[in-house]
């Protein structure tokens, strides 16, 4: 017998989404983990799909515009549910059939935090076997190879993939849970810390050595790097390198570190990263020199060090949004928003007039 896993990360909902290939064990694994909390949903996405009775629009290797927006409809509508329904308390696992860069925008739509993206990749005549078994086919016009090809070169590196292949079902769960953090925490705000500088040091010295033949630039930024500056006590760390087409191969590199590759969040140029499972968190950005990102993040870093009376302002938000949204991150991110868009347009006025 399991102990629920949500006495072991304090009753806060989380969610997983679920995806691979048709026939990768996506409905045994999502259900099986649902039921490892104590408060616990197993969603599927595709019900949103046989939800249409009339005028549905199926997905083939060549879709229509129109099938292409019932899937973006469905991708929607399940994010939406997963998000009321961690507004209930509960954790959910939706599973759903996610292909290529709609991962990260799926991703994306599902707006709790935080979100575990979990890709099961059996091997092809693991898939090709199962799927022999099952009383109905579930690809269409595809071929398994096919499809399980397309996914599988087409899809981002977005979250954790797990071969399953020789993975019993239970033996899959017990793997999500141990990669996925466990410790979830309120939103806290504490005074600045002056081991925050060689905290950053310690993480960014690997990383520079995964990323030295890109000649990249590795950069504290966020509240952390500003000194005196109240902040929530994790580093963010920015890749900077030099050209988009060196984008992807830092993106592997990162990854073979242990870091979970979570696309753009919906900021085009800047990819993010969870930290490596057993690691201090912090965040993690790949972004391109000079790109509207980077330069986002070095004018406020900046603009904070050389205005205090500005980065007191901040830190007295931030205190009062702590308590505020305690734990909700979206919303506390939100509603810093507007105050962080003030400082880049004064940074900005500022560098015009020098």
């Amino acid at each position: 017998m399991h102990v629920f896993y949500a006495h072991w990360v304090g009753q806060q909902p989380v969610v997983y989404l679920i995806t691979g290939p048709m026939a990768a064990g996506k409905s045994t694994v999502a259900r099986l983990l649902a039921s490892r909390f104590e408060r616990g949903v197993h969603l599927e996405g595709d019900v949103f799909r046989r939800s249409i009775v009339s005028g549905r629009v199926e997905m083939t290797p060549d879709p229509s515009p129109e099938a292409l927006e019932q899937l973006r409809l469905r991708y929607r509508l399940a994010a939406a549910a997963a998000d009321t329904y961690v507004g209930a308390g509960f954790t959910v696992a939706l599973e759903d059939v996610v292909a290529g860069p709609l991962l990260g925008d799926y991703r994306t739509m599902i707006r709790s935090r935080p979100c575990h993206v979990i890709v099961l990749v059996p091997s092809v005549e693991a898939v090709a076997a199962r799927e022999s078994e099952r009383p109905h086919t579930g690809y269409g016009a595809w071929t398994v190879a096919q499809l399980y090809d397309g996914f599988v070169s087409a899809t981002p590196r977005v979250g954790s993939w797990l071969d399953t292949t020789d993975l019993t079902a239970e033996q899959t769960v017990d793997t999500i849970l141990a990669q996925t953090p466990r410790l979830p925490s309120p939103i806290v705000v504490t005074d600045y810390d002056q081991t925050w500088p060689a905290r950053f040091a310690e993480v960014a010295d690997a990383v520079r050595d995964a990323v030295a033949d890109l000649a990249a630039q590795v950069e504290h930024v966020g509240s952390t790097s500003v000194p005196g500056l109240a902040a929530k006590p994790v580093i963010d760390i920015d890749v900077v390198v030099r050209s988009p087409d060196d984008v992807a191969v830092a993106i592997q590199r990162l990854r073979s570190l242990g870091y979970v590759y979570q696309g753009d969040k919906g900021i085009r140029g800047r990819e993010a990263f969870m930290w490596p499972p057993g690691a201090e968190p912090h965040h993690l950005y790949v972004v391109v020199a000079g790109s509207q990102p980077h330069r986002d993040h070095v004018r406020f870093r900046d603009y904070l060090r050389q205005h205090p009376d500005v980065a007191n302002d901040y830190a007295a938000l931030k205190r009062s949004l702590a308590e505020a949204y305690r734990d909700d991150r979206l919303g506390y991110t939100d509603a810093k928003s507007k105050f962080v868009t003030g400082v880049l347009w004064a940074a900005e006025a500022e560098d015009r007039r020098r």
